[in-house]
C-alpha cells in the first residue's frame, strides 16, 4: 500500500497539484525507501524534457479521451455497466470538473508510463550492449599492418611471436588469437619468430599456399604481384599447404630448405630434393632447394633484409629492379632487352637509390636518369 501511496503522490508532486502536507507525507516515505527518491529524480527529469500539455479549452479532445478510458474500463472489468449503473452521463455533457479529474487521472497515469519506458529503455540498452559485445567477439577484430616502399617494421603479435614485415606488404591478424589456431594472412613478404605452442598451431595464408608451424623462424615472400610465393625455412619445421590442390599431400620442410610455388599452370612438377617425393599434379610447379647451410642469416639472400641489407646473387637486372623498387620506393623501366637480362650479385646496405644504381654501373656499363621516384635505365 505504501508503494501505491507513493506512486500517487509523486503524479501529483510532478503534476503540481499535491499539497504541502501530501508533500510532507512523500518525504516520509522517501526517507524510509532512499532508492525512491533517485525513481523520483529521473522521473522528474523525464516529465520535465518532454512536459505533457493538456488544453482544457478543447473539449471534443476531452471528452474522446474521457470515452476511450469509460470503454477501455469496460473491457477490463465485465461488471463495470452494473456498477456505474445511473452515474455514467452523456458523454457529450460532461462537466468541467470530471474533465479536471480525467486530466488528473492521465497525468498520473503517464507518469508512471514515462518511468516504466525509462527502466525498459534502460535494461533495452543493457542488453543491446551485452548483444554487441558478444557480437564484435564473434567478429574478432582484425589489427591490419600495411608497410609502404621503402619501409620496414617489426611487430609483436598477441601471442608473443615477432613479425618483422618488409616494404609493400600487408599484415592481418586477429586483436586477439582464440579457438585452436592462430592465423595470419599475408601480401608480400615478412619473417617469422614463432612462439612455440604445440596446442594452438600457427598459420600463415598467402594467396597459393598456406604455411602451418608450431613454433619456428621463417621467411614467407607472397606478394600478389609476383608470379612465385617463396618459403624459406631457418629453423624447426614448417608444413606447407597447396590451397589450390586440397587433396595433395602436405610438404615438410628441413631447416635451410627454400619451397618455391609458382602460381601459374605448367606443364611439370620438379623437386630438387631426392627425399621429397613431387605433389601429385602437373598444373603447378613446386621446387624445393637446399641454401648454403655456412652462410649467417643476415648473409642468406632470403633474409639478409631482416637487417636492413638488399643481397642478389646472380640475379637478373629486371628481378632485381622489383626488389630495388621496392626497397627505396622507385619505378624503374628498362629500354632495353640486353640489360635486363644481365645478371649481378652483390649487396646494399646503407646506399642511397642513387649510390646503389652508380655501383651496379661497375657490373653492368649502363645509364640511367631520374626524375622524381623515375627511373630510366638505358644501355651506355
Amino acid at each position: 500500500m505504501k508503494e501505491e501511496q507513493y506512486w500517487i503522490l509523486v503524479s501529483k508532486k510532478i503534476a503540481g497539484e499535491a499539497t504541502s502536507e501530501e508533500l510532507g507525507l512523500l518525504e516520509e516515505l522517501i526517507n524510509t525507501n532512499p532508492e525512491w527518491k533517485t525513481n523520483l529524480e529521473n522521473l522528474q527529469e523525464l516529465w520535465n524534457s518532454k512536459p505533457f500539455t493538456y488544453q482544457m479549452d478543447k473539449h471534443q479532445k476531452a471528452n474522446d479521451a474521457y470515452l476511450l478510458h469509460i470503454n477501455r474500463l469496460k473491457e477490463i472489468s465485465p461488471d463495470f455497466d452494473t456498477i456505474n449503473q445511473g452515474r455514467e452521463e452523456d458523454v457529450t455533457n460532461i462537466t468541467p470538473l470530471k474533465s479536471r479529474y480525467f486530466s488528473r487521472f492521465l497525468i498520473y497515469s503517464i507518469s508512471v508510463l514515462l518511468f516504466s519506458g525509462a527502466i525498459v529503455a534502460m535494461l533495452f540498452l543493457t542488453e543491446k550492449k551485452q548483444v554487441e559485445n558478444s557480437t564484435a567477439e564473434s567478429i574478432k577484430p582484425l589489427n591490419e599492418i600495411s608497410i609502404g616502399k621503402g619501409s620496414r617494421s617489426k611487430i609483436e603479435l598477441p601471442d608473443g611471436s615477432k613479425v618483422w614485415i618488409n616494404s609493400g606488404s600487408k599484415l592481418s591478424y586477429e586483436n586477439y588469437f582464440k579457438g585452436n589456431m592462430r592465423e595470419v594472412q599475408l601480401d608480400g613478404e615478412a619473417y617469422f619468430d614463432v612462439v612455440k605452442d604445440a596446442a594452438h598451431p600457427f598459420i600463415v595464408h598467402t594467396s597459393g599456399i598456406d604455411i602451418k608451424v608450431l613454433g619456428t623462424a621463417f621467411n614467407v615472400k607472397a606478394y600478389l604481384s609476383d608470379p612465385t610465393i617463396e618459403a624459406t625455412l631457418i629453423r624447426g619445421s614448417i608444413e606447407v599447404i597447396d590451397k589450390k590442390q586440397p587433396g595433395s599431400p602436405k610438404i615438410m620442410l628441413k631447416p635451410h630448405e627454400k619451397l618455391v610455388y609458382n602460381k601459374f599452370v605448367v606443364n611439370e612438377v620438379r623437386d630438387q630434393r631426392a627425399d621429397v617425393k613431387p605433389v601429385e599434379t602437373d598444373t603447378y610447379s613446386i621446387t624445393i632447394k637446399t641454401l648454403a647451410k655456412n652462410l649467417a642469416d643476415s648473409n642468406l639472400v632470403e633474409t639478409a633484409w631482416v637487417y636492413n641489407k638488399l643481397v642478389f646473387e646472380d640475379e637478373r637486372m629486371e628481378d632485381l629492379a622489383i626488389r630495388m623498387e621496392k626497397w627505396y620506393n622507385l619505378k624503374i623501366s628498362f629500354s632495353g632487352e640486353k640489360i635486363k637480362n644481365s645478371r649481378v650479385s652483390g649487396s646494399f646496405v646503407n646506399e642511397t637509390a642513387v649510390e646503389a644504381l652508380k655501383e651496379l654501373q661497375f657490373l653492368v656499363p649502363f645509364g640511367f636518369t631520374i626524375s622524381g621516384n623515375e627511373v630510366k635505365i638505358m644501355r651506355k
